[in-house]
């Protein structure tokens, strides 16, 4: 098995914000704002030059680099950008040597020194190794003016250093230099550290005995359930419903909190079932309560945060507020939440829950209402839904957040099959909000969902990423991302972020579902079999007979295989499209033709607009029954528009690979060999981890014994034998 670590050499960048604590000390408000700005600028600029980011370390910045030009050249334009910032001035060093990557993190004498080169530099400067100096080329725009040796703490021999002079760097003098090297060796601050952590802990020790106040020791993880309307007018529904979605939110981006989400807690709405019964469905060891009434033009808001296990009080509070505070209440809820569950909070998150959304409460209130109506997920609460999200960006243009919901709305428009176009707005709209708000999760979710259904797969991926880093629970973005991992082929990603959305949402049928898919593509049937019943348990859909009638099929249970089917239609009144094709396909590649045939041919009379419809197989199954029943004609009308459809599709879904797995199938079906076995090697490549669509596939019967099928099954098993060996790393880690 490989090693988790991998050793490589790199151009390792720090920087440094000068006097950050300082800042801090006098206006906290000014200094976060700062930190963020200095955030996005790295961010942008390191992209453009090809860095990485591997951390933030408060006011700091660590990034590797895999060339000396491009730190060069992304380091100037930091100081460059920063210069033209009052208020702020950053230094920055720069070293090369072999590091150690492992697991998102970077280690080794190359990172110390370079964190030590930093430190020692004055303002604006930009201060590099020898060994980075040695590889600028010679025909290079930068300059450099030498230092010479310095002896650096914790460095057993003198480190020879150069100043970049390039404008608007600031060039040390030898002395300052130094002047700050004695600084930091100096020792009293040991003695000032020492004291301060005795004073800590006496402090603590204090509280501790007076106050008497228990720390939480339970799982950090909370259910906020629906805000009750204590108001007599029913048309305030929306608020209290929209209050719960925001509180959701605001708890969301606090990391160490695990928070279910709000489709889960609506299925509690008005419920009386017992407190601590609702936390074990959802699986949590703390419950918020609220109801909200209106009062005038104040809104008052009651909230009480419990322990049902052993059902006690561990916070109320009532608010009396302005209707323009309630950003601040809901700060409060959030900031209240962590301190009684002992959540440190860190910087980026006390900036994300200080953030408010808009100054106008008129704009506020209408975003709710298109909320409301979208959430109904049908074409005309969608259309609706627009026009409030307009009518809120009259009242306040700079409302980031309501251009993230126009996105969700223009590419549901786009779902609803009103054409291509609407994915452009989409994007737009959340390019909108992300300009007014870098920091705003919702905005990347809304660009990645687009992404994604665009088959632009990497693109998606960077999207649901920076969401999770700003909201680590927005279960969407989550789901989203497993999704992406999924048909990319990276299964144990997949499955790490499945299980984390059905920790977050466990009332929803799909996170569990595709666990068991994976682990059935994993060879792991027992295991498969646990999470496809606890899906089919919330919702009886007709995927998860699918899956696990394959597994019988890869058993060679056939017979059992079929008797799947007769369970898609107990207590039906009106078969679906889904399930006949659901029905002809188990029959299809159980070998029961007939049976296959006849449900192939009803889904497609149940689906109208099959010809434009590139992930509709049904076609595909039916050519090759027809061929092998001399109907000519019609398996050569169905081949076309199939073959047709996805050959469109690739140009738009190019990432995708059960597009290139389709075709492998037409082409199969023709006799086209080598087109056939091309499809499947692009297929495998794209992200194709489930060989039971080759290996039980008679499509494929006559394919197995080739060479080239043969070496692409035995990358894809080499593929699941490396995922079951990550997956039983990761379990061992756990249970240490």
């Amino acid at each position: 098995m490989s090693l988790d670590y991998s050793r490589k050499q790199s151009v390792v960048f720090f920087s440094d914000i000068v006097g950050y604590t300082r800042l801090m000390g006098k206006d906290e408000d000014r200094a976060f704002a700062l930190m963020r700005q200095n955030l996005q600028i790295h961010q942008e600029v390191l992209s453009n030059y090809r860095g990485r980011i591997i951390k933030e370390l408060g006011d700091g910045i660590l990034a590797v680099f895999e060339t000396v030009p491009d730190a060069l050249s992304a380091s100037l334009e930091i100081q460059r950008q920063q210069s033209l910032i009052p208020d702020i001035s950053i230094r920055i060093g720069l070293h090369i040597g072999d590091i150690i990557f492992d697991k998102g993190d970077v280690f080794g004498d190359a990172v110390n020194l370079t964190s030590r080169i930093q430190g020692i530099g004055v303002p604006n400067c930009l201060l590099i190794s020898e060994q980075v100096k040695d590889l600028i080329p010679d025909n290079s725009q930068f300059h450099t003016s030498r230092l010479g040796p310095f002896r650096l703490k914790n460095v057993d021999h003198p480190v020879e250093l150069f100043a970049v002079t390039n404008p608007p760097l600031a060039v040390p003098k030898r002395t300052e230099i130094i002047k700050n090297i004695q600084y930091q060796e100096k020792s009293p601050w040991k003695f000032w550290a020492v004291l301060g952590v005795t004073a800590f802990v006496l402090m603590y020790l204090i509280y501790s005995v007076f106050w008497n106040e228990a720390i939480w020791e339970k799982e950090k993880s909370v259910a906020i359930l629906p805000f009750v309307n204590s108001s007599e007018n029913p048309d305030q529904e929306f608020f209290s419903e929209g209050l719960t979605e925001d509180v959701i939110s605001q708890v969301s981006k606090i990391g160490s909190i695990k928070v279910i989400s709000e489709d889960a807690v609506q299925e509690f709405k008005n419920s009386n079932a017992p407190l601590d019964s609702i936390a074990k469905v959802l699986d949590v060891s703390t419950i918020l309560k609220g109801s909200v009434q209106w009062m005038g033009d104040k809104i008052q808001i009651n909230v009480q945060l419990i322990d049902p296990e052993e059902n006690k009080n561990l916070w109320a509070e009532t608010y009396n507020r302005e209707a323009t505070e309630i950003f601040k209440v809901q700060e409060d809820i959030a900031t209240e939440i962590a301190r009684v569950l002992n959540s440190s909070l860190s910087s980026e998150e006390l900036s994300q829950l200080s953030k408010t959304q808009t100054s106008s409460f008129e704009a506020y209130e209408l975003h709710l209402k298109g909320r409301e109506l979208y959430s109904n997920y049908d074409k005309e609460s969608v259309l609706e839904a627009i026009e409030y999200f307009k009518a809120a960006l009259k009242e306040d243009p700079n409302y980031a957040l309501a251009y993230a919901s126009l996105a969700d709305c223009y590419a549901q428009l786009n779902y609803f099959g009103e054409g291509d176009q609407w994915q452009d707005s989409s994007l737009e709209m959340s390019a909108k909000a992300l300009a007014i708000d870098p920091y705003l999760a919702e905005g990347f979710k809304s660009q990645g969902n687009v992404y994604y259904y665009r088959g632009q797969n990497e693109y998606a991926k960077i999207s649901f990423e920076k969401a999770l880093v700003l909201n680590p629970n927005l279960s969407s973005a989550i789901g989203n991302l497993a999704t992406v991992y999924f048909v990319s082929g990276n299964l144990t990603e997949a499955l790490k972020l499945q299980k984390k959305s059905v920790s977050l949402n466990p009332t929803n049928f799909i996170p569990y579902q595709i666990c068991g898919w994976i682990y059935r593509e994993l060879d792991q049937f027992e295991e498969a079999n646990e999470w496809f019943d606890r899906s089919f348990s919330l919702q009886k859909d007709p995927v998860t007979l699918e899956q696990k009638a394959f597994m019988e099929i890869e058993n060679g249970n056939l017979s059992q295989a079929l008797y799947f089917i007769d369970s898609l239609f107990i207590e039906k009144d009106d078969t679906t499209a889904i399930e006949y094709s659901t029905a002809g396909t188990i029959a299809f590649f159980a070998g029961d033709w007939n049976k296959a045939e006849e449900f192939l041919i009803k889904s497609i009379e149940k689906t109208p607009d099959f010809e434009q419809d590139e992930y509709f197989t049904a076609p595909i199954l039916l050519t090759y029954i027809y061929k092998n029943e001399n109907k000519t004609q019609e398996a050569k009308k169905l081949w076309n528009q199939a073959n047709s459809v996805r050959i469109s599709a690739m140009e738009q879904f190019g990432d995708d690979f059960n597009l290139y797995l389709d075709l492998a199938q037409l082409e199969a079906i023709e006799g086209n060999r080598m087109q056939a076995i091309n499809y499947l090697f692009i297929a495998e490549a794209k992200g194709l981890r489930d060989d039971f669509y080759i290996i039980n596939n008679p499509i494929f019967k006559n394919y197995l014994k080739e060479p080239k099928i043969i070496s692409i099954l035995e990358k894809i098993q080499q593929e699941r034998i490396q995922a079951n060996q990550e997956l039983q790393s990761s379990d061992l880690e756990r249970n240490r």
